[in-house]
């Protein structure tokens, strides 16, 4: 019996000194979570909310629409906008300016954030740590320069109080912009106390339809108003009747193929091109545009004219706003890939985390493009290739992906992975909007914390669908469907039609109140 229970112990300390060697991938660190922005209420020197930013439309169209309309009229009539460009300024103004941070990107009217990392307590943990243990507090309207340094000393504290040797750092949409500003500036300090990093769609690469309009490029893309309006009929409960829903979705469609939307949209370009002076840069100035923070999510191909468009004339006056723009755009933005491939080679991993299948707001030329609400596929992982949002990739693109990056495609051909900065650490989220999470946070925090990749495991797949537990992606139904035509379009509207009227001849529809 002695020898047995002799075996038995050998076989336990042999097994418990094997343990460490499978589990030795799984590292648990704290993680800092550093939001987007507007998710820190702000308030005035005086204790007063000022970003409440819900605004009772329909209010304020009840108390100035007449006014603004007539003014309008008169700018049509005299081809002058001015004025009501002017009464335009003081309306937005008057709900959004309370905001506003000064000529220098500086809160000099006492304006703060409810919270503020350096104030609120960090708590002792020592594991079963989760995205929200450690939210990082800041102001989001100063530069992203101003809160890396901040983010530092956030790290520190939290170091401290865990005892942990390093910390994992997660950052949604502009809180990305955040940890690269951090990074930027601290490239040792990450080094030595940061495991991993994970972008939420980040908005680094910037945010096209906020880029549009910061140059005044505003376009109503006549497919991205096809896409977004049949998405809102479908999805947002527009129209309770199925039958009514898919009656105006086909006629959307059917006038984007028989150009009508084309035709509406270069009006409303052309009525634009002619307002957007008076009525944009002041505008801006006076409220987002006063911010840093949202100058780096103004796309690096368009920031200079962004600078001239927002501050012609009066550059001087907007020196220090001005300034810190452009030393965020000169440090991070354009020298952000370069610094994630460094910081690869230093040992910090960078995982991202993309979204998609849904239609970007139709406000620029190329709107169309496939995203998660706000941010295009290519802006947040850097470079990857997407079919248009409804569309996939084109069987001609498809044959030229090499056989070694095949696996990159997604399952439903809307996605080549191959050509983002990280191919086997980015993974794309079907089916989950820029403003929802669904269970990203704790896929992120177990892909971090085992240092997955996309390809040496089989827990996660690249391309994840949220609306199937976050299953693998499989093809949509209709992925195969004939290339749209105005043909098509006509008889997809005449089906609906159809049915509309055989709707209301049985009564299931009534015309009269």
């Amino acid at each position: 019996m002695k020898k047995i229970i002799a075996v038995v112990l050998g076989i336990v300390l042999v097994l418990s000194l094997c343990v460490p060697a499978f589990a030795g991938d799984y590292v648990e660190y704290p993680t800092i979570y550093v939001t987007g922005a507007q998710t820190n209420d702000l308030y005035s020197a005086d204790g007063e909310l000022i970003s409440d930013f819900d605004i009772d439309i329909k209010a304020v169209l009840e108390e100035h629409g007449e006014e603004l309309l007539t003014e309008f009229l008169f700018g049509m009539i005299s081809d002058d906008y001015k004025t009501w460009a002017a009464k335009f300024h003081d309306i937005f103004v008057d709900i959004y300016g309370a905001s506003a941070l000064d000529k220098n990107g500086e809160a000099s009217n006492g304006s703060h954030p409810a919270k503020h990392s350096s104030t609120v307590s960090v708590e002792k943990k020592s594991s079963d740590f989760g995205v929200w243990d450690y939210r990082f507090w800041y102001d989001w309207r100063l530069s992203p320069l101003v809160t890396g340094e901040e983010l530092e000393a956030y790290i520190d504290r939290v170091l401290d109080a865990t005892g942990a040797e390093k910390v994992n750092l997660v950052g949604r949409c502009y809180g990305a912009n955040v940890i690269a500003a951090y990074v930027q500036l601290n490239k040792d300090h990450a080094e030595e106390y940061v495991d991993d990093i994970g972008y939420y769609s980040p908005s680094i690469a910037g945010i096209d339809f906020m880029t549009a309009l910061y140059t005044g490029e505003i376009y109503l893309d006549s497919e991205a108003v096809d896409n977004f309006a049949n998405w809102y009929i479908e999805n947002k409960d527009l129209i309770e009747d199925e039958s009514v829903a898919a009656f105006v979705g086909t006629l959307f469609e059917l006038f984007d193929q028989v150009k009508v939307l084309g035709f509406a949209a270069d009006a409303i370009d052309l009525l634009i091109t002619r307002i957007r002076s008076d009525l944009i840069p002041p505008i801006l100035r006076d409220s987002f545009a006063s911010w840093p923070s949202y100058w780096s999510m103004v796309t690096e191909d368009k920031f200079e004219k962004a600078i001239e468009f927002i501050f012609d004339g009066c550059e001087d006056e907007y020196a220090g706003l001005i300034e810190k723009a452009k030393a965020y755009y000169e440090a991070v933005q354009v020298n952000h890939n370069s610094t994630v491939l460094e910081m690869v080679d230093r040992g910090v991993r960078y995982n991202i985390f993309a979204k998609y299948n849904f239609p970007d707001l139709p406000l620029y030329k190329g709107a169309a493009v496939q995203g998660d609400g706000y941010t295009a596929i290519p802006g947040q992982t850097f470079g990857a290739t997407a079919a248009n949002y409804g569309k996939v990739l084109s069987d001609k693109y498809l044959a030229s992906v090499s056989e070694e990056n095949q696996k990159y495609i997604s399952p439903d051909l809307k996605i080549d992975a191959s050509t983002g900065l990280l191919p086997e650490n980015t993974w794309y989220i079907k089916n989950l909007h820029h403003d929802h999470w669904g269970s990203i946070e704790d896929v992120s925090l177990d892909i971090m914390n085992n240092d997955y990749n996309v390809s040496d495991q089989d827990k996660y797949p690249q391309f994840m669908d949220n609306n199937n537990n976050m299953a693998e992606v499989t093809p949509d139904e209709d992925y195969d469907k004939p290339v749209d035509s105005a043909l098509i379009s006509l008889i997809r509207f005449l089906t609906a039609l159809f049915r509309l009227l055989a709707r209301i001849l049985d009564g299931g529809i009534s015309l009269g109140k």
